[in-house]
């Protein structure tokens, strides 16, 4: 697997392509009146690159083009 080396400074705010307060209402483990999901994923693109967060707490960054 490739490792991504990017500084933070390069990307724009996550906030600008995702809502945030979705994403932690889906999958945060501490947010009080979560939806339990299990086996569910959810992919958006970020900058150039595709993220995936899966119900499981994994996270994928990859490059857009892969």
């Amino acid at each position: 697997m490739d490792k991504h080396t990017r500084r933070d400074a390069d990307l724009p705010p996550l906030t600008e392509h995702v809502d945030t307060d979705a994403l932690d209402a889906l999958f945060g483990r501490d947010t009080p009146g979560a939806p339990r999901v299990s086996g569910a994923s959810l992919e958006f693109a970020y900058a150039d690159l595709v993220v995936t967060v899966e119900s499981v707490g994994r996270i994928e960054v990859r490059d857009a083009g892969r």
